[in-house]
């Protein structure tokens, strides 16, 4: 009994022990502290965040944000060699992704239990984003606040598709696409493409290719995640190619319309396949623009059960593993300010004119609060709670071990270029990412 007993003690003043330490975490710090913040350079997501941090600290006096912006390839090439070698900023933007395949507990700052129990955070979250930022422990390691939701659809010139007759709500299939594009499309004397009535350019269409692979029910057969093979050579693959490829056939599309930042813009075309963050993004740098936004098509038939977001990447908040004492606390007050009041943070971007950002929100309190308002909300807010009502219940991820920023931006998106310029027939193309993805598969398990 005297054992039992003395367990009993030391369990008992365990939990206190751990309880005091969770409270002590996360009270604000003594002194005046500066958090290093690592931030992706996207306009919008920097006015979002410059402004979200000016009303932190008029919240937390002594906590000062120093936002660093870093452009997006920088940002993806020095994360983890900077953990390292132990010069990483003490708040770190990312994705989820970019971890994938690593043990997310041996590089950052535990968030569970020190601010939440997991139980606690799936019930403020939903649990979809966490996967790849939940350590071997057991424990989450990583706020993923939000998905920009590429290839979820379309973005659009408003003007244009008003003076071509054209109600985006209407457009339901790819066949409607297609007559869409054909009236958007303006032709030179010579023939040649002025304005193409639809801009596949970009990474949002190598993510839409495999969206479109999966809604034919190919998942299984473009990827096994047991053997870490991939396989395009199947008629689903070459019938989502042969969908893309007739735009340029039929000249809808310029292949050579470039970079579609600039584009897009300059209206070098009525709508791109894209992420409704596009629209916050447009329209930050061009705020003379009117951007829309609609959802993607089932595909191929309008009947077609929707599934998107084969990789669908979450932009996430990290914290530094050295962070100590005062910095530690202010940066795990600032993560616990995002989740306890997400409506804040995430009003600053939708009820901005124009808006910083819009895209899918991974807090189920900003959910219940935008449909609750429904009525009121202004266009972005409601292409924001659209895209994550419809969106992600039609995620379908894969199991891939390879990251967005090599997969999509790196591997299969040129490749798709190549087919649009006609330096590969479809068949090269996919026996090539067939062969290289499953090689790189494969040595991302070794």
């Amino acid at each position: 009994m005297r054992f039992w007993r003395t367990g009993l003690l030391i369990v008992v003043f365990l939990s206190l022990v751990t309880v005091g330490m969770a409270q002590e975490a996360i009270v604000e710090p003594s002194a005046k502290v500066t958090l290093d913040m690592w931030f992706q350079d996207w306009s919008g997501g920097v006015y979002w965040m410059r402004d979200y941090a000016q009303w932190f600290e008029s919240q937390h006096p002594n906590v000062h944000i120093n936002l660093i912006p870093v452009p997006f390839e920088e940002l993806f090439t020095k994360l983890i060699p900077a953990i390292a070698q132990k010069t990483e900023a003490d708040i770190l933007y990312g994705y989820d992704d970019w971890v994938v395949g690593r043990d997310v507990s041996k590089l950052f700052l535990p968030l569970t239990p020190t601010i939440y129990s997991v139980e606690e955070l799936k019930n403020l979250v939903f649990e979809v984003p966490l996967r790849h930022l939940t350590g071997s422990d057991g424990n989450v390691y990583g706020y993923p606040f939000a998905s920009g939701a590429n290839a979820f659809g379309f973005v659009y010139h408003k003007d244009l598709f008003q003076e071509a007759g054209i109600n985006a709500e209407a457009i339901k299939s790819w066949d409607d696409l297609k007559d869409a594009g054909k009236k958007l499309t303006l032709y030179n004397p010579d023939g040649s493409i002025k304005r193409s009535g639809v801009l596949f350019s970009y990474t949002e269409t190598a993510n839409a290719l495999l969206d479109m692979i999966i809604m034919q029910g190919a998942k299984d057969e473009l990827f096994d995640p047991e053997k870490a093979e991939w396989n395009f050579n199947i008629p689903e693959a070459r019938k989502a190619m042969e969908t893309f490829y007739w735009f340029v056939e039929n000249k809808v599309y310029d292949p050579e319309s470039g970079d579609p930042s600039v584009s897009f813009p300059n209206k070098l075309g009525a709508m791109l396949l894209n992420g409704p963050w596009r629209v916050g993004a447009v329209m930050t740098d061009f705020p003379e623009l009117d951007i829309g936004f609609f959802m993607m098509p089932p595909f191929p038939t309008p009947e077609t059960p929707l599934q998107i977001g084969a990789i669908c990447h979450w932009g996430t908040f990290f914290l530094s593993r050295r962070l100590d004492g005062d910095k530690k606390k202010a940066g795990l007050l600032f993560i616990k300010q995002i989740i306890d009041d997400p409506v804040t943070f995430y009003e600053i971007p939708f009820n901005h004119v124009p808006p910083y950002w819009v895209g899918v929100t991974s807090s189920k309190k900003v959910v219940a609060d935008l449909k609750a308002k429904e009525a009121e909300l202004n266009e972005y807010a409601k292409i924001a709670l659209q895209a994550t009502e419809i969106g992600l219940p039609a995620l379908s991820p894969l199991d891939t071990r390879i990251s967005e920023a090599i997969l999509i931006r790196s591997v299969i998106f040129p490749q798709m270029q190549e087919v649009f310029l006609g330096r590969k027939s479809i068949d090269e193309m996919l026996k090539y990412l067939s062969e290289y993805l499953t090689t790189l598969e494969q040595e991302a398990v070794r």
